[in-house]
């Protein structure tokens, strides 16, 4: 991970919008609803800054995995005024999130280690198929799973993974990692 400002400033972006489901706010609501405020205040001030901020938004949508929609209009006037295209956010390089096939084998790889204790009674191929029974009937809801490798006692932060389905999305949420997996539906 590169240390500067600007990728600072996108870690906290993708942050930000990650915790945003805990107010029943969606990721996709609140990029559109962001991009839409940073557009008008953009026309009016001319304020570029109002751009880059939009940018930002954009790409931190897209490095979590989300599809931007040119179909919107405040998108495809972003896109336009930036001179940008949407493959332009889909980023490059290994990124912190992965789209991937709700499978035994993909979903499995989402998760580290995983050893059934007395605080956490689940197999692994039991987490397994819940994370998958979950995003197959759509069950709405913040769901967690955690891991702790040691004893707590000892002082290491236990393995800690969330799933999110709402109306508008499903994710995974690897915390310790910081990495989020989308969904492909076979």
């Amino acid at each position: 991970m590169v240390n500067d400002s600007k990728s600072d400033e996108l870690y906290v972006m993708m942050y930000t919008m990650q915790t945003l489901h805990n107010r029943g706010i969606t990721i996709k609501e609140t990029v559109y609803g962001s991009l839409k405020n940073l557009l008008q205040w953009y026309r009016q001030s001319q304020n570029r800054e109002y751009l880059d901020l939009a940018v930002l938004h954009m790409q931190a949508y897209a490095n979590m995995g989300f599809a931007l929609d040119e179909r919107i209009p405040e998108v495809k006037e972003l896109l336009e005024l930036t001179g940008r295209e949407k493959n332009d956010f889909y980023p490059k390089e290994p990124t912190l999130c992965k789209c991937i096939k709700v499978n035994r084998v993909q979903v499995r790889r989402m998760i580290g280690k995983w050893k059934p204790s007395k605080e956490n009674p689940m197999s692994i191929g039991e987490v397994v198929d819940d994370i998958i029974e979950k995003i197959n009937s759509h069950s709405m809801g913040r769901y967690i799973y955690q891991y702790g490798r040691k004893h707590p006692k000892i002082g290491e932060e236990p393995e800690v993974y969330e799933l999110v389905i709402n109306e508008a999305e499903a994710y995974f949420y690897d915390v310790k990692n910081f990495k989020f997996y989308t969904f492909l539906e076979e």
